[in-house]
């Protein structure tokens, strides 16, 4: 039988801290699984101290009014994956000249192996 719990984002079980377990034991398989592979980063900011790819990747970011989208960067990011979907996309450079709408691009940013796009809502 498994116990009743609730385990709340970012809570420890005792000296056992999820995100450390992902990071020592899991980056090393995720790297040689994805090694072929472009990567789109369509996870919520919290979840980037579990695994940091070490090659190159793409993350998105979404801009509504002036502010940074938080709470509603989920739907966002479903929106942009059911382009991706619907367009048969395969590579980040068929990504890149997507047109989805409702989506601006504002920029690119790029830092060490972390491709940002900005895109304003609208």
């Amino acid at each position: 039988m498994i116990p009743v719990y609730k385990l709340k984002q970012g809570a420890s079980i005792g000296e056992l801290k999820p995100e450390k377990i992902y990071c020592e034991h899991a980056s090393a398989l995720l790297d040689i699984y994805l090694e072929d592979d472009d990567i789109l980063d369509l996870r919520a900011g919290f979840y980037d101290k579990f695994y940091k790819p070490s090659k190159p990747y793409t993350t998105l970011k979404f801009i509504k009014e002036g502010k940074v989208v938080s709470h509603w960067a989920k739907a966002y990011r479903g929106l942009v994956l059911r382009a991706i979907a619907q367009a048969n996309i395969r590579t980040l450079d068929a990504f890149m000249a997507l047109n989805i709408e409702g989506l601006n691009i504002d920029t690119i940013q790029t830092i060490k192996h972390k491709t940002e796009i900005t895109y304003t809502i609208g």
